[in-house]
């Protein structure tokens, strides 16, 4: 079974394949065109919270932005998780409460 975890990082891709303790490009799944754009929207969203200048400045800038992300992380996984079936095993790594979700 290929175990992936959806989890923003800076400047990677948000899923990663628990097998081999890699980066995964969502376009490499076999999932929809829309739920790889929104993914690939998700990562973008993440990546913009990036400080350069000062990376322990980087975040959101609100509570409320971060559990909108969040809420959208949420909701991708869930479609991950219909879109793969049951050859995947696929969990949740949320930046409010740093705990992954196992369903």
């Amino acid at each position: 079974m290929q175990r992936i975890k959806l989890m923003p990082d800076y400047e990677c891709f948000a899923l990663w394949d628990e097998n081999a303790v890699a980066n995964l490009d969502a376009d490499a799944l076999p999932i929809s065109a829309q739920l790889k754009a929104r993914i690939h929207r998700w990562e973008d969203a993440y990546d913009a919270t990036l400080d350069r200048d000062d990376p322990a400045r980087s975040g959101f800038a609100s509570e409320r932005d971060l559990h909108a992300f969040d809420e959208e992380g949420r909701a991708l996984w869930r479609c991950l998780r219909q879109e793969l079936g049951d050859a995947y095993a696929v969990r949740y790594f949320s930046p409010i409460s740093a705990t992954v979700i196992d369903p």
